[in-house]
């Protein structure tokens, strides 16, 4: 019994990691999801290197920022979602976001990676190569365990923010366990450091100030939309 059970988590573990990048394997429509990851996959590490300049890769970047919190904006904080729930509606609606945001998701990784790629070793000399590796690396550790630890806690419906979708949640979907017990954002916050553990593991101050306009992004998001909508929904289903 104890052997299920540590399987179970550890198919649970497997299946928050690879959601987080973009690929939910624990809902409907899989093959078709896996089909358009791994398609988007290829296309990047085939071609993407091959195409990647400074210029391009500050482009690609910029784009991905703006569909990502513009979308994300648009979608669960202005009218897109009700447009979306209204043509298709709601399962497929969520569907279509869930699918449109896991590929925002991957390429907000490889966000990051074009733009270390492309500008290459940018450190002062003065700073040791071992001081780069263990301090990236420390980083990268920290914050991919509170992230994953986060997600895990939370479920990939919260982290795909399906709450917000819907434009509605019940009193037991707060969660307050996990890493929530110390830190209000785990996510955004202390699970952000592994961008700035690549960045600084790469040796690239460019990819350092990408993982920082990416965080600003998303704490931008989330003191507009998600926390406005954190106490609306929370404070109405904690009164009931």
């Amino acid at each position: 019994m104890k052997g299920v059970t540590m399987l179970a988590s550890v198919w649970r573990f497997v299946i928050v990691s690879v959601g987080m990048s973009g690929l939910r394997l624990d809902g409907s429509h899989r093959m078709a999801r896996t089909a358009l990851f791994v398609g988007v996959l290829a296309v990047y590490y085939l071609a993407g290197p091959l195409a990647v300049t400074p210029s391009v890769a500050c482009w690609y970047a910029g784009a991905v920022w703006i569909l990502y919190y513009g979308g994300l904006s648009l979608v669960l904080g202005g009218p897109g979602r009700r447009l979306l729930i209204d043509r298709f509606g709601e399962a497929r609606a969520l569907t279509i976001y869930e699918i449109g945001l896991g590929v925002l998701f991957c390429n907000q990784g490889f966000a990051q990676a074009v733009i270390i790629y492309a500008f290459g070793d940018s450190f002062p000399s003065a700073v040791p190569l071992w001081a780069s590796f263990l301090a990236g690396g420390a980083l990268m550790a920290v914050g991919l365990t509170c992230k994953t630890w986060a997600a895990c806690t939370t479920g990939l419906d919260t982290y795909y923010c399906h709450d917000m979708f819907r434009g509605s949640a019940t009193p037991g979907d707060l969660v307050i366990s996990g890493p929530y017990r110390y830190l209000r954002n785990p996510m955004y916050s202390v699970g952000n450091l592994h961008a700035y553990g690549w960045a600084l593991w790469s040796r690239s101050l460019e990819g350092l100030a990408c993982a920082a306009l990416f965080q600003l992004g998303i704490y931008a998001f989330y003191h507009l939309y998600e926390r406005p909508f954190i106490r609306r929904v929370y404070s109405v289903a904690a009164a009931h």
